[in-house]
């Protein structure tokens, strides 16, 4: 029995639930009985009433004050009904976003996709950590409220399912949570899958570990030297850093200059190029480039295939539906077109149209395009699988994707909440600024058990 029903407020001041005939026949009620009736982790016990007049419509239903105050449900909205036996039913999903405290309520615009996503499929409301209160089992947060095109203040019920926003996670407010709705039932579970956890999880897999380049943890300038001989270009990147921040590319110095090695790392906007005489010397360029001491893989250089003068990526998507399997929404290209050796959009890269990619990749490659992206999405949706085995339950992955100059993909990083769409529609994937939003309101409500 999970159809759709609108739930409306009643007049009665007693702990009411009035349901059309049909829809009591259909669950076997009869008038008058006392059954429970749950939201959340909101229950409370109700006297079952037949609505009066002639043809009630079947897709409604009402709920006494008293109920619709103890199960924390705004009026007007749009719930699954769910019997838990013959005496019990839940009404849900209710889904949770937790995010940055920030965000609540000061940047709700963000989640808008989301509401507009569960609307008329539960309740959704945006929430931060500290409005978690365990004891009592109430979440201040937001809902929006479709009618008056707003976001409104109030109290809800602990979820049945959270999508977890923030990044890096939130593992307290997890462990708040997860005392009252129990475990697997929070996803992104983890956002920040640090670049050490990543290649570990992917090495571990025989097919996985031909397509990530040769990393290792950094610990002495033994290794750079060593790497140095058999890649001729190495990449040093912290552990746990995002936006491309710290990373330090060394290579042999061009003849005539002043050093044996050249290093390479951003920094506001621009490239600042380092010479070393020693690979000793590189502990103190990290320094400079990270900001401060940080632990460090050394990574194999790639002679990365180019598109318009500067390196690209693909960034492929992967997320799981309403049945929990992993999908693809779709994927984007980006690339730097100058000199930064970096394809992060902080580092200026910009967005290219995927027909533009295809058409300049499939020339130098010895497969069809077709192949190509058949080989991009098996790589995808394996890697999601691996790293939702060891860190999950995990809802939305981002991968970026390199070339050689022989036209072999790499794997070369993981992000645990991708937050940037295209700023144009592809024809590839025409729906993904819908899917986006529509893939993890689904995944939630399907760990929502509903």
């Amino acid at each position: 029995m999970h159809g759709r029903y609108k739930i409306l407020l009643s007049g009665q001041q007693e702990n009411i639930w009035t349901l059309p005939e049909g829809l009591m026949d259909n669950l076997k009620l009869k008038e008058n009985r006392m059954v429970t009736l749950k939201c959340g982790s909101a229950s409370t016990s109700v006297y079952v009433r037949k609505s009066r007049g002639n043809s009630p419509d079947l897709t409604l239903m009402e709920l006494s004050a008293p109920v619709m105050d103890t199960l924390m449900i705004p009026n007007n909205s749009t719930l699954l009904l769910k019997p838990e036996g013959t005496r019990s039913f839940r009404l849900g999903p209710v889904i949770g976003v937790l995010t940055f405290a920030g965000h609540v309520p000061d940047a709700l615009k963000f989640y808008r996709a989301y509401a507009r996503a569960a609307r008329n499929n539960g309740i959704l409301y945006v929430f931060k950590g500290r409005s978690i209160d365990v004891k009592n089992q109430v979440i201040e947060g937001y809902y929006y409220n479709h009618g008056e095109h707003k976001w409104q203040p109030a109290r809800f019920p602990f979820p049945d399912a959270v999508i977890d926003k923030c990044y890096p996670n939130g593992y307290i407010s997890h462990a708040r949570l997860e005392k009252v709705i129990g475990k697997n039932k929070i996803f992104n579970k983890k956002t920040m899958i640090d670049k050490l956890d990543f290649f570990n999880a992917l090495n571990s897999d025989p097919i996985l570990r031909t397509y990530m380049p040769k990393t290792e943890v950094f610990t002495n300038a033994a290794q750079l030297e060593t790497m140095l001989q058999s890649f001729g270009e190495v990449f040093l990147k912290p552990v746990n850093a995002m936006k491309g921040f710290g990373i330090v590319v060394v290579k042999p110095a061009r003849p005539g200059t002043s050093g044996k090695l050249e290093c390479t790392y951003a920094s506001h906007d621009r490239n600042i190029s380092v010479l070393i005489n020693h690979p000793e010397e590189i502990h103190n360029v990290l320094l400079t480039a990270a900001g401060r001491k940080r632990p460090y893989l050394i990574q194999q250089g790639i002679s990365r295939m180019e598109y318009k003068g500067g390196p690209f990526s693909i960034r492929t998507w992967a997320m799981k539906d309403g049945s929990g399997q992993w999908v693809i929404p779709g994927m984007f290209a980006k690339g730097s077109f100058g000199s930064s050796f970096l394809t992060n959009f902080t580092a200026g890269a910009k967005l290219i149209p995927l027909q533009e990619i295809y058409d300049h990749i499939t020339s130098m490659l010895s497969y069809t395009k077709e192949s190509l992206v058949q080989l991009l999405e098996e790589l995808t949706l394996k890697t999601a699988r691996v790293l939702d085995q060891k860190f999950g339950p995990l809802g939305e992955l981002g991968f970026d994707i390199v070339f050689d100059n022989e036209g072999k993909p790499w794997i070369i990083e993981a992000n645990g909440n991708p937050g940037v769409i295209p700023i144009f529609i592809q024809k590839e994937y025409p729906l993904w600024p819908f899917l986006l939003y529509k893939y993890p309101v689904d995944y939630a409500t399907y760990l929502a058990g509903f």
